[in-house]
């Protein structure tokens, strides 16, 4: 028979212990409700909540790396608690726009007929429920509309985009330098884009047009300049270019992302940089990172298009996609951005400008860090620089925009668009730093 396991004997609580340990759990659970009370009107709960805004699951369904192409610097949001807005901070515009661009995909889609707006019209749409959204250069609204997910084909060009709800309607506004404009939307504001526009808690940011009446100083700004409660710090960046006329290997890698054939030992020099000439396409390359295409009369660059003639958005990815093949093995951190997309005879000409941490950058004296015309069904001609960036991981102390305002208020001629930006003429260091756009 087997023998039954001893067991030490157990003290039982008393009814007075039960009640005491009764006791310290109600006081552990009100201090630990007292803390989550207090955390939840702190400012970091306030940060964590445009964190938590980013959705669980993408809900854009366009193409990743065009969708990256037509990346806004500048994102707003209004609800009824105020104004959400950050700018030249690549997480963080980065955050907002995912989670707010398929909205815009919805207002290209359902668009109507456009129609004329003043600026004040303009303005009155900014300050209701909505979401605006700036962008490096002009992109045609037919590209954005097609690249955020409708392919609706509207004219124009687009230096900004608003959705805004009226109290009856939801409107998609757009505006280039002084010429506005709008179209009646089908979007759907209760529980759809109100839900959305919820999820952004207000975080001081204004825009000029708003601080001038409380302070002349912002007057002398371009009314649509966001102005934060903290001034930006942008990175340092350290720069360099390959020299593609006398590093051998550096130059089989741009051969071969270009589809260059004839190899290194075909190349010639001339009036100091390198020449290739394969089938009657003509490359040359400097030491300096620039590289420049002109096409022969065999099409090396085949610009897919559905008609007879491609279209400014495919125009517009072929250049994409060729830009992507160039620069791969030297951008570093840096991105590149649609510029604009302008006709051209027979055909289109593309045009791309640099971004760094969120900071746009302007390459040369053009501001372009590439372009291509497409002619026909292909990319006739190219220019580009080649430059690798990498963060130093210190940064530039700029001024406040109030500050920046006054010194622009000193100018010769007064007035125009406040931008942050890196100004890149080949030089060893980039720092950003406050530009007047006329």
């Amino acid at each position: 028979m087997a023998r039954r396991k001893w067991s030490p004997p157990m003290a039982r609580p008393t009814a007075r212990q039960r009640v005491v340990e009764l006791c310290k759990d109600a006081l552990i659970l009100a201090l630990t409700c007292s803390a989550v009370l207090l955390a939840l009107q702190t400012p970091m709960f306030s940060q964590m909540q445009d964190w938590m805004a980013e959705p669980a699951e993408p809900v854009s369904t366009v193409d990743q790396p065009r969708y990256e192409a037509v990346a806004p610097y500048l994102v707003s949001v209004r609800n009824g608690m105020g104004l959400y807005g950050v700018s030249y901070d690549e997480n963080l515009v980065g955050r907002a726009f995912d989670r707010i661009s398929y909205l815009l995909g919805e207002g290209f889609a359902t668009a109507g007929t456009a129609e004329s707006m003043t600026r004040r019209q303009f303005q009155e749409l900014m300050e209701a429920p909505g979401l605006y959204c700036a962008f490096q250069g002009t992109p045609p609204m037919s590209v954005l509309s097609d690249w955020l997910g409708s392919g609706q084909d509207i004219s124009g060009q687009a230096e900004a985009l608003l959705l805004a709800w009226d109290g009856t309607e939801v409107w998609l506004c757009w505006r280039t330098g002084n010429v506005y404009r709008r179209a009646r939307t089908q979007v759907v504001y209760e529980g759809h884009l109100e839900e959305v526009l919820g999820e952004f808690s207000p975080n001081g940011a204004a825009f000029a047009y708003t601080l001038t009446q409380y302070d002349k100083t912002y007057g002398t700004l371009d009314p649509f300049v966001l102005v934060p409660m903290v001034a930006p710090q942008p990175q340092i960046y350290a720069a360099s270019s390959p020299d593609l006329v006398g590093d051998r290997e550096a130059l089989e890698r741009v051969l071969g992302s270009l589809g260059f054939q004839s190899g290194v030992d075909f190349a010639y020099e001339s009036a100091g940089e390198l020449a290739i000439n394969e089938n009657g396409d003509r490359l040359r390359l400097s030491a300096a990172g620039k590289v420049t295409f002109h096409a022969g009369e065999e099409p090396r660059y085949s610009v897919p298009c559905a008609g007879e003639a491609p279209t400014a958005a495919e125009a517009a990815e072929a250049a994409w996609e060729l830009l992507g093949r160039a620069v791969g093995p030297w951008k570093g951190e840096a991105d590149y951005v649609l510029a604009g997309v302008e006709a051209a005879a027979d055909g289109w000409k593309v045009r791309f400008q640099a971004r760094l941490g969120g900071v746009p950058v302007w390459t040369g004296e053009s501001g372009d860090a590439a372009w291509f015309t497409v002619k026909g069904r292909r990319i006739s001609d190219f220019s580009l620089s080649l430059r690798t960036c990498a963060g130093t991981g210190m940064t530039s102390a700029v001024p406040g925009e109030r500050l920046a305002a006054a010194a622009m208020d000193s100018l010769p001629t007064p007035g125009g668009k406040l931008v942050l930006r890196y100004s890149d003429n080949g030089q060893a260091e980039l720092t950003a730093g406050w530009v007047a756009e006329e």
